[in-house]
């Protein structure tokens, strides 16, 4: 069990510090050096844990809409968070967003 313990520690901070920023960083900005995406992936990925416990208990109302925050809220939201961003990313990429010249 220790070894799950550990293993859910580190995809937790992962999810928690990284993955979301990092996503969003690579759709925000074009090219970057290795560390100004860790730099920014970190920071980005903390503003958006901000404004999910903001989202998630900032009033009684949403507290009794979201249910309050709980690990797994927090964990389902994350996920559905970088799933979106992921999406997001990959439409990018593939060129879905350019804007084809009017002739």
């Amino acid at each position: 069990m220790i070894v799950l313990d550990i293993l859910h520690a580190i995809i937790g901070l992962a999810f928690a510090l990284f993955v979301p920023g990092f996503l969003l960083t690579k759709i925000i900005f074009e090219e970057q050096e290795l560390l100004e995406l860790i730099a920014f992936s970190v920071a980005f990925s903390i503003a958006i844990d901000i404004f999910l416990g903001l989202f998630l208990g900032a009033n009684e109302t949403m507290y009794n809409i979201t249910g309050g925050i709980t690990e797994l809220n927090v964990w389902y939201y994350l996920i559905v968070i970088s799933i979106i961003l992921g999406i997001i990313y990959l439409l990018k990429s593939k060129g879905f967003f350019k804007k084809e010249p009017k002739p």
